[in-house]
């Protein structure tokens, strides 16, 4: 029997998801590499609870991918405004 997909997986199905994650990636000083792992917290793969800051000054933080992920469903949200009045 096949995994059911990721409850967020039709996100990745929207015309603007990479230009909404590089910005969010940008605004939150994480390189395209770890893009993969912003994706899956984006669909809910991965489990957003399972990634903890440790206080360590690391960089990238969990707090920077869980910020860029939030970041990324928030702006996929949004309705593009066709006036501007």
């Amino acid at each position: 029997m096949p995994a059911a997909p990721p409850p967020r997986a039709h996100l990745l199905q929207d015309p603007r998801f990479k230009e909404v994650l590089a910005r969010a990636m940008k605004k939150h000083g994480l390189e395209d590499y770890f893009s993969l792992a912003v994706v899956k917290l984006v669909i809910g793969e991965t489990d957003p609870r399972s990634v903890i800051c440790c206080n360590s000054g690391c960089h990238p933080c969990a707090k920077d991918y869980l910020g860029a992920a939030e970041d990324t469903i928030k702006g996929l949200r949004k309705k593009k405004r066709w006036f501007f009045f």
